[in-house]
């Protein structure tokens, strides 16, 4: 294909499985965190994922409150996602490196999401809107799971609540920590 179709087409079909990759990563989110599914936040990613997971509704693949084909599924989009700009050229590409990038970005994209969400929660609770919008009670329910024990941990602070910028450095810890050697992992294969 030349430059000339490539780019377009890449430039689409990458822009679907990202918008695809995020849909599926907060539609497992929100069912890891048991939210509020009647928020209208939460039955349009319903709406939009699921006609892609019900033909695999019929392998149950669950562990603990994460289910494992929802996962698989979003380290199936993330691969494509990479190999897809390969596709039209001649180039080998490794199995193996695939998987482990396709999951190293799946936990990275995960931490980032909460990353953001954690600081855009912090500043709209400083804001009276925050009380009434489906967006920001669903922000709070994703992060109060999170923010219970380091609460639990932390002694009263008169009204200050530590424990999003606490969250925040765990944050960054375990994508340094976590991460970074998921993604060193390809120099062994």
């Amino acid at each position: 294909m030349t430059n000339y179709l490539s780019d377009p087409v890449l430039l689409i079909v990458g822009t679907l499985l990202g918008f695809l990759k995020y849909m599926m990563i907060f539609r497992l989110l929100f069912e890891v965190a048991r939210v509020n599914f009647y928020n209208p936040l939460c039955q349009a990613v319903v709406k939009i994922t699921k006609p892609i997971i019900s033909p695999f509704s019929f392998i149950s693949l669950r562990f603990g409150g994460i289910d494992l084909g929802i996962v698989l599924l979003i380290i199936f989009i993330i691969g494509l996602e990479i190999t897809f700009p390969y596709f039209f050229q001649n180039v080998d590409l490794n199995i193996t490196h695939i998987l482990i990038l396709s999951f190293g970005l799946f936990l990275k994209t995960v931490l980032n999401i909460f990353f953001w969400l954690i600081i855009i929660g912090a500043i709209a609770s400083w804001f009276f809107i925050y009380n009434n919008n489906p967006l920001f009670s669903l922000i709070n329910e994703l992060c109060d799971p999170l923010y219970q024990p380091i609460r639990s941990l932390l002694p009263s602070m008169s009204g200050i609540d530590f424990s999003p910028i606490i969250l925040l450095l765990l944050i960054q810890l375990t994508e340094m920590l976590v991460v970074r050697p998921i993604f060193g992992l390809i120099h062994y294969f």
